[in-house]
């Protein structure tokens, strides 16, 4: 009896130790596991045990499957053609052909002026860049499968463009995304079904046209087409002298705070805190966040590979430098992870037209997967035709500093100037095509491929990618991506040339 006791009394021990151990697995099963956008299971159990939740999360990349990204494409007419005299064009889309997909920023409007009934719209000074209805067939011929749309030159010429646009992507079978009818149309991934697996696109911009974004419904009030937007909130870091610059400043303008020393103000709209260095620093609207994550994890559950871009001007250091590459605003690096372990399997940023830092991020739910804070210029055309009256009205000082007769300015007399200082630079021409490929669900590596654009070309062939080649040339492009991602506080990529590509694998 004393025996059975015991056994009876061990056996009693070891369930009261293996339900223990159950409920704590139950217990971490209600964790966020899958990143913000996680619902957060209460009960594992109550879902189909065929079809239990975390299946439909885990990764489920095809073996082999290979995705390109490139940064903007901005492009006004047809170019494939031009593959037939620049073989290192060619060669760029031999390339992008090669992949099961490639991804690329649409930063044009794509219309038909003999037809269009739409306005430009540049009331912030910006160019009103667009392109020729060829162009969307062009692109699909490149190789491009699927665009990101959000971005703030998506309604220069108003929603009649952003719609026309959306008309000529679909007629060529450009997947797009990133701009929509409605605002979950906007915020929603779209998808390219290519031969080998489903590949979804969710589309944001941080960077946008005031009124461009889209907005839901509220009560009676109806919603907005637009774009897909993540708002912002600015402080800028100052040091305590320039803090007290800006006080003094404040003092004699408003006799505010004259007898004190501020920690923290506002002067001219912008807020500004004290810190040890200088920086632009950016926190992220939480009511957009949970709307862009919940979209990641319904593009997770519905295609194999799932990509994420944004199009991001802002800078958090070295930003006022004209001369030197832009670098990323640090708030990025949460909102890739955060994509990331929400379902993404790649993580692009556009809009600083230069090439940016790269991380290989460790997620813990989905393993490594790589971030691009910055993909630089595919596309880069100064042939636009179409520039509005006030675009030349509102650079009339700028005409006359450089023209006799500014009258007589043609739409590239006007480009010309313009670019001066902002895009005058070989690093605005220099950009890599990123080869993704993926190998037992898991980033294999990404081969970088260097590119340059034709910089100090005839215009009609400036701004065309053309394969670099040359070894010393080629190294000169690629060593830009460790110097953007040291800057950028980012670990070392695990790097390592090969002819006149660079690789980069998980460590």
């Amino acid at each position: 009896m004393l025996k059975r006791a015991l056994k009876t009394g061990l056996f009693t021990r070891l369930v009261c130790t293996l339900s223990l151990m159950l409920f704590g697995l139950a217990v971490g099963a209600q964790e966020a596991t899958y990143g913000p956008g996680d619902p957060v299971a209460k009960d594992m159990s109550m879902f189909d045990p065929k079809r239990p939740m975390d299946a439909e999360m885990r990764a489920n990349v095809p073996d082999g499957f290979s995705v390109a990204a490139v940064g903007d494409l901005i492009t006004s007419r047809p170019l494939a053609r031009y593959a037939d005299r620049l073989p290192a064009f060619e060669a760029v889309i031999d390339i992008l052909s090669g992949t099961d997909a490639a991804y690329g920023n649409l930063e044009t409007t794509i219309f038909d002026p003999r037809t269009f009934t739409g306005a430009p719209y540049s009331g912030d000074g910006d160019w009103t860049v667009s392109a020729l209805p060829q162009v969307a067939h062009d692109l699909k011929t490149i190789g491009f499968s699927i665009v990101s749309r959000a971005n703030n030159h998506t309604q220069d010429w108003g929603l009649e463009g952003m719609r026309e646009t959306g008309r000529w992507l679909d007629e060529a079978g450009i997947s797009h995304a990133g701009a929509g009818e409605t605002h979950g149309l906007a915020r929603a991934p779209h998808y390219y079904e290519s031969a080998r697996g489903r590949v979804a696109l969710v589309s944001l911009a941080t960077s946008f046209r005031a009124t461009s974004e889209s907005l839901p419904p509220s009560g009676a009030t109806p919603g907005r087409p637009g774009i897909s937007a993540l708002h912002l909130d600015e402080v800028v870091h100052v040091t305590p002298s320039a803090a007290l610059a800006l006080a003094r400043a404040r003092c004699a303008m408003y006799g505010d705070a004259c007898d004190e020393t501020l920690d923290s103000g506002e002067l001219f709209g912008t807020r500004y805190q004290v810190a040890e260095q200088h920086s632009h620093e950016y926190t992220m609207d939480p009511g957009d966040l949970a709307e862009i994550h919940r979209n990641i994890r319904s593009a997770q559950q519905n295609a194999d590979f799932v990509i994420v871009s944004i199009h991001a001007h802002q800078c958090s250091t070295g930003c006022e430098d004209e001369d030197a590459p832009r670098g990323p605003g640090n708030f990025l690096k949460q909102l890739a992870r955060d994509a990331i372990d929400s379902g993404a399997d790649m993580f692009v940023t556009t809009g600083n037209h230069n090439i940016g830092p790269i991380e290989i991020y460790d997620s813990p739910a989905r393993g490594y997967r790589p971030i691009f804070y910055g993909l630089g210029n595919f596309f880069w055309s100064d042939v636009q035709e179409f520039l509005p009256h006030e675009l030349f009205q509102g650079n009339r000082e700028t005409l006359a500093r450089f023209w006799e007769n500014p009258e007589k300015a043609t739409e590239y007399d006007l480009s010309a100037p313009l670019n001066v200082g902002f895009f005058s630079h070989e690093f605005t021409f220099q950009s890599v095509v990123a080869e993704v490929r993926f190998e037992d669900n898991q980033l294999s590596e990404v081969v970088l491929h260097p590119i340059e654009l034709g910089y100090g070309e005839p215009l009609t062939e400036s701004g065309i990618p053309r394969l670099v080649t040359d070894a010393a040339a080629a190294k000169e492009i690629l060593d830009q991506v460790g110097r953007q991602t040291a800057l950028f506080g980012l670990p070392e990529l695990n790097m390592r040339y090969s002819r006149s590509a660079a690789i980069i694998r998980p460590k």
